[in-house]
């Protein structure tokens, strides 16, 4: 007998299965299982092969009653049709059998006619089922799919034209992540669940439920408000209750029918457009379609026709708001803000497009282009001799995944003939969510180019101690939106100042933008916070403003190394001493961190690369009793520069120790080339004064 006409029989008693397999032994391959929990055994190894079941209530080990909770809370079992076997008026099993999702029952003493009879039926309903659920089901859920959905509620609407309706949309938030950290199997799991609970919620109000695409539901249930509440509020709590170390949350957006004339799609369309116009808002469930919601539509359509054109009209202009030093109010640094001028619309605030450009990707070509105005206003301000300080750019999640983001970087300031490290950059902490180690490839490139790289928008939800660790960060801008209200409670008081000394520990400079009050100032200025910026200082403004208010102000350089001349790429710190301890590092915050702690020591040199190091070393190694040496540089990084050093036979008795960011993954690579040892920032004072003593003490 072949193995797709199996039927598995579920009773304890031997003698029950025997006069079973007499009956249908000849038509069919009979599975035997004589308790609950053999039988599931089964059916999770052939329930692909298996066409009916026979199941006895009464077994012990697992009953009947459980075996069909289990059967009917699977996604595939619950396709296979079940006969319960009870005895001849035993009506309450029966009817609690089929509230439980059997199909039909048969009796005992066994009726050989009746046995086969019953289960041909079923057999062959089960096949014109699933001939009927290919075409109106969805094939993973079993609920309706889009097509029918549409079909069948436009026959609901038109045979019951006195009622009134709404068509919810349900959707998952970061139903990608689920599937991207859980797997696919996992991911359908989830759906399976979710078609599970809205049609278990919908069915008392004879709603209908379908699986539009992907991870999005629809359903039409009876106008009201009461019902709609308590729909939504099951449906959540349900979703409580679902077992994964992460909260699933759903978003539901209602479209009230009032225009019937409008085709069932496009209510489907509305629905799913309030849906997603509350994603990402924490407190808010669902949300009605309105007419606002319509009218924004037609915005993000004219902006969606007009954004290339504008682009090539130029109508995207550069704005600059400047950064000020806490210490004496000077302008340290700017931050590029693109502003759209429209010819009909005039000026278009960034909430308007920005959000749109990133979805429909038209992001990066604006990025580009922001990116090349800024270096064209910066080698402007150089080739003139204006005051000039670095200025921020932000790069998009979606380019700074780029493999080739350093490459094109690189190209437009060279372009332009400045130096990589006038132009900053800014990433979203969000970013490092997405794909941490992708970001941290990518950034630690940047760096190598020279780049020096910001965290914006830190402290806004997804902040993450690793992310300080582990990606090579020089600035910290702190998102100060928890500030904007009149009663600054001292709770919050405490969280910024523990970011900021964080930061500071960890030797980044901390900017906090948004400020806009002088007691918000005060306030930051007693905590150590090394710039601001925001409204009390200046709004963002076009270049000929920011030019005349340059010109007008103290500026100093917001950048942690000064941009030096190659002959002042050597910084000699004569402390009286006799011996001299050699620092390679281009972040002059690093530098200082060290010259600190050695000062009392050593005579300092510091060298802001390898470069500026070895040309050092020519004229003096004699002097020199121990070399720090950071990894990451520009002009020469440190395995070129170690590489060197332990060629020159000069040098070789100069133990030099490395000092690099927690995490990278250098430290094995840099011991093996000749390297004393390995000191990880942030600074330890007393790790760094014992593994320095340490080394020196082994060199004698």
């Amino acid at each position: 007998m072949e193995a797709e006409n199996s039927i598995l029989i579920i009773d304890d008693l031997e003698i029950n299965r025997e006069m079973l397999m007499d009956l249908l032994g000849q038509e069919y391959r009979i599975l035997n299982a004589e308790n609950g929990q053999e039988a599931l055994d089964i059916l999770k190894e052939h329930y692909e092969n298996i066409e009916a079941i026979l199941l006895d209530i009464v077994m012990p080990v697992m009953d009947g009653y459980t075996v069909l909770g289990h059967i009917q809370n699977h996604p595939q079992w619950s396709k296979i049709p079940v006969l319960v076997m009870t005895q001849i008026g035993d009506e309450e099993n029966e009817r609690k059998a089929l509230s439980m999702g059997a199909s039909d029952f048969i009796s005992r003493p066994f009726v050989g006619e009746i046995v086969k009879h019953r289960i041909l039926n079923l057999i062959s309903l089960r096949e014109n089922a699933a001939i009927v659920n290919a075409v109106v089901k969805d094939s993973l859920t079993g609920i309706y799919n889009k097509d029918s959905f549409y079909r069948i509620v436009s026959k609901e609407l038109s045979d019951n034209d006195t009622k009134e309706y709404d068509i919810i949309a349900l959707d998952l938030e970061k139903f990608k992540l689920i599937n991207d950290r859980y797997g696919n199997e996992e991911g359908n799991r989830l759906l399976c669940y979710v078609a599970k609970v809205i049609s278990q919620f919908a069915r008392p109000y004879r709603g209908i439920c379908a699986r539009a695409a992907g991870d999005v539901f629809l359903i039409l249930l009876p106008h009201s408000g009461d019902k709609l509440e308590h729909f939504a509020q099951n449906v959540m709590q349900e979703m409580k209750k679902y077992r994964l170390d992460m909260k699933i949350r759903v978003k539901m957006g209602i479209y009230e029918i009032r225009n019937r004339e409008v085709p069932v799609y496009a209510m489907c369309d509305r629905a799913c457009l309030a849906a997603a116009s509350i994603k990402g808002k924490y407190d808010t469930i669902y949300a009605w379609y309105d007419d606002s919601i319509r009218q924004r539509l037609i915005l993000e359509q004219q902006i969606t026709d007009d954004m290339k054109n504008a682009l090539e009209q130029q109508q995207f202009q550069v704005y600059l708001q400047p950064k000020y030093d806490l210490k004496d109010d000077s302008i340290a640094g700017a931050e590029a803000l693109v502003r759209w001028i429209h010819p009909q619309r005039g000026f278009m605030p960034p909430g308007e497009f920005i959000p749109l450009f990133e979805q429909n990707g038209f992001i990066t070509e604006l990025d580009y282009y922001v990116w090349d105005k800024t270096c064209e206003i910066l080698e402007e301000q150089l080739k003139t001799g204006e005051k000039c300080v670095p200025v921020s750019v932000n790069v998009s999640r979606k380019d700074i995944y780029r493999e080739d983001l350093p490459e094109i970087l690189l190209d437009i300031v060279k372009r332009h003939n400045i130096d990589s490290k006038y132009l900053h950059l800014e990433i979203t902490e969000t970013a490092y969510t997405e794909n941490s180690e992708q970001l941290i490839r990518v950034v630690q490139r940047l760096k190598k180019y020279g780049f020096i790289i910001e965290m914006d928008d830190f402290g806004s939800g997804y902040s993450s101690l690793n992310m300080l660790s582990e990606l090579p960060l020089d600035i910290v801008k702190l998102d100060m939106k928890f500030l904007q209200h009149e009663t600054l409670e001292e709770e919050d008081r405490n969280i910024i100042s523990f970011i900021i000394n964080l930061a500071k520990w960890m030797n980044l400079s901390v900017v906090a933008e948004g400020v806009e009050t002088g007691e918000q100032v005060e306030m930051l200025r007693k905590m150590e916070c090394n710039y601001v910026q925001g409204y009390f200082f200046a709004k963002p403004m076009p270049y000929d403003g920011y030019s005349k208010l340059m010109e007008e102000s103290r500026v100093i350089s917001i950048d942690n190394d000064e941009v030096l001349k190659p002959e002042e790429q050597l910084l000699v710190h004569e402390n009286g001493k006799d011996r001299v301890m050699l620092i390679v590092d281009d972040v002059k915050m690093n530098r200082k961190a060290l010259s600190d702690i050695f000062c009392t020591q050593y005579d300092i040199v510091e060298a802001c690369n390898g470069m500026a190091a070895l040309e050092y070393l020519l004229q003096s190694h004699a002097r020199i009793e121990v070399i720090l040496l950071d990894l990451d540089m520009p002009v020469m990084d440190g395995y070129e520069f170690l590489e060197q050093l332990k060629a020159d036979s000069r040098w070789r008795g100069i133990p030099v120790i490395i000092t690099a960011q927690t995490g990278e993954k250098g430290e094995a690579t840099v011991l093996e080339m000749g390297a004393a040892d390995f000191i990880c920032k942030p600074y330890h004072r007393v790790v760094v004064l014992r593994r320095v003593e340490n080394v020196l003490k082994a060199y004698k």
